[in-house]
């Protein structure tokens, strides 16, 4: 492998370790008994520990405005003191003006701390109105699957959801939420984003909105299923949490990508709460799905600290299983009046009956919820159509379809996201050998469970390195790998089985040589068909520009069929076939053929059987641990 591309690959893997390692060796420095150097006031001022700091903290909080002392960023006495003083404080002509209303979570954890006629609580009218009149009974924390359209959401997103009392009248489409995300300008580059993501180059913060928006953002335009887990908090936390965030909304932090994202903030704005420790202790990343992890094994004040859960399908999800649900008959109907929407009366006419008639009406309401584009009115013509079907609807007797029960596995039941992985190996060329490699993050097309986008790849950091022929090298360093398929279930006209790839590190050039990593980038394109529940095929066309190793050339271009495979939820497996043809160079053409199959052994252990050519043979057999 040529120097000058290591040394750059090293340097970048390098930069982002001493961001990790410097953040672990951080430590907290010894508490006493004065108030301002109790953890729940440091938390109200989110302040981290800071060797730069007099006070050894600073406040993650960038607005003067968050502090009522002119040294409060750095000071938790002097912003304490400073409170104590303008909590008592004679009111302006404008109320909500006065610290209580600014900061009621403080005027909260003072007030228990102090006799009750110390201070006299104040109506706090913009408060009152966004906290629903106090009518804010319970809180959830909502996580959405993963995007891979987006990179902050490779991982799935979390936001807190507050509930409104049942008795309230109000529909939970219109309880208010506290979103934590970066502050990105319109059309930024990907790349730009996700090396300012990194590296704390955007300012974030919390913003509220009405929880409909999300709802629709994520589940039907997105096509994310979301989980609402229901936090089992006493009324007094939960006041005080809304309090807090009240505090919180659109305030600048420097939002990271890896750490100190959405999952962190949002799980730290619930750690104010006494005794409620939920973010992970792996300090290079905050996984969000680690997080619900962490919240589903947890306790505060001896009982469990989730209620409940509730499951809400992405519009996607919601078709697949209505359509899978009907008879094949009732699937042909669906699929003949999506093919020839002017034929849906002849359709409905050869229905078995009203049951299977309003069975294929509300199959295709979802279908064309699904590919319309309601913003285009009549320029999609799938608008017309789905107002069609509307009306057939309505034209037959009332009596509603059940979705059915969904058993989709929630993200709190899933493995954990790092994979510690160890195994034997025998090369045609170079014999046997042992293979070693960590993956911080996060699945591959044989692992993606619970929380994951099925059939696809989000691994980040990937390192392998192995000990054959006497020798220990490296065999791959992957800073990002990606893979998106929708893999058209229903084979309906604009369900489409669409995949992509992006690839991004370093590998060994083939099987048969030694010490010769090779960087490269790839990136294809292709389409994909599930044919039954057990089997997706595809294809796939794209290019690889590299390091000229040995003649190789810079730039190739590749072809790829892949077919992926389960047996129930412990078996999986993934056949490629794959050729290469370089366009410069010595303009080799190069085939390769991968078979990998997975067993899952428990939760977090799994076995793998993998057999690799290219330009040699390899069986590996190793044993994985996620952690």
């Amino acid at each position: 492998m040529p120097i000058p591309s290591l040394k750059l690959l090293c340097a970048l893997a390098a930069a982002l370790l001493l961001l990790f390692v410097a953040e672990a060796r951080a430590t907290v420095p010894a508490t006493t008994q004065s108030p301002w150097l109790q953890s729940t006031w440091l938390k109200l001022l989110h302040y981290a520990p800071d060797s730069s700091s007099p006070s050894g903290y600073r406040s993650a909080i960038h607005n003067d405005a968050f502090f009522l002392s002119p040294s409060g960023a750095t000071d938790p006495q002097a912003e304490f003191e400073a409170t104590l003083q303008a909590f008592v404080q004679t009111p302006g002509t404008d109320v909500d003006e006065h610290a209580q209303c600014l900061f009621p979570a403080r005027f909260i954890w003072i007030r228990q701390r102090t006799e009750p006629s110390a201070f006299a609580a104040l109506e706090c009218a913009a408060f009152n109105a966004w906290n629903r009149g106090n009518r804010i009974d319970s809180i959830s924390l909502v996580y959405a699957s993963g995007y891979l359209g987006n990179p902050a959401s490779f991982y799935g997103h979390t936001l807190l959801k507050f509930n409104s009392a049942s008795d309230s009248g109000q529909s939970q489409l219109l309880d208010n939420s506290l979103n934590y995300g970066a502050v990105v300008p319109p059309n930024e580059n990907p790349l730009r984003y996700m090396y300012k993501g990194v590296f704390g180059g955007y300012i974030g913060g919390f913003s509220e909105v009405e929880y409909y928006f999300h709802s629709g953002v994520y589940g039907e335009v997105e096509l994310r299923d979301l989980w609402e887990y229901e936090l089992n908090l006493s009324r007094e936390q939960v006041d005080f949490v809304v309090a807090h965030g009240w505090e919180v909304l659109r305030r600048e932090y420097t939002y990271y990508f890896f750490r100190k994202n959405c999952a962190y903030r949002v799980a730290e704005l619930l750690e104010i709460i006494d005794g409620l420790n939920i973010i992970p202790d792996v300090r290079f990343a905050t996984i969000p799905q680690a997080v619900i992890q962490k919240m589903a094994r947890g306790t505060l004040q001896g009982q469990p600290l989730i209620r409940s859960v509730r499951y809400h399908p992405s519009r996607q999800t919601r078709l697949y299983k209505r359509f899978f649900a009907l008879e094949a008959d009732e699937r042909a109907a669906v699929g003949t009046a999506a093919e020839q929407p002017e034929g849906l009366q002849a359709v409905l006419d050869g229905a078995s009956g009203l049951a299977a008639r309003q069975r294929i009406l509300d199959t295709l309401l979802d279908y064309y919820q699904y590919v319309r584009d309601p913003d285009e009115g009549v320029a999609d013509s799938n608008n017309s159509h789905y107002q069609q079907v509307l009306q057939a609807r309505f034209s037959l007797p009332p009596g509603a379809t059940a979705l059915p029960q969904s058993h989709q596995p929630a993200p709190h039941q899933g493995r954990n996201p790092s994979l510690l992985r160890l195994g034997v190996l025998h090369n045609s060329r170079r014999g046997n050998g042992l293979l070693l490699s960590l993956r911080p993050a996060y699945y591959d097309v044989l692992d993606s469970g619970n929380g994951h986008i099925k059939n696809s790849v989000l691994s980040m950091g990937e390192i392998s390195a192995v000990h054959v022929d006497g020798q220990t090298e490296l065999r791959a360093i992957n800073l990002v790998n990606l893979e998106s398929l929708n893999d058209s279930a229903t084979g309906l006209p604009g369900d489409k089985g669409r995949y992509w790839k992006l690839k991004l590190g370093a590998e060994a050039d083939n099987l048969a040589c030694s010490r010769c990593l090779v960087v490269q980038a790839e990136g294809a394109i292709g389409t994909a068909r599930r044919i039954n529940r057990n089997l997706l095929l595809g294809l796939s066309v794209g290019g690889v520009a590299q390091e000229n190793y040995q003649h190789s050339g810079h730039l190739a271009v590749k072809a790829a069929f892949f077919a992926n495979m389960t047996l129930g939820s412990s078996y999986s497996g993934r056949l490629q076939l794959e050729q290469r043809q370089a366009l410069d160079g010595a303009q080799r053409l190069r085939s390769g053929v991968t078979l990998e199959l997975r067993k899952a052994l428990d939760t977090n252990i799994d076995l793998r059987l993998q057999y690799r050519r290219d330009s040699a043979e390899e069986t590996m057999l190793s044993l994985g641990y996620y952690f």
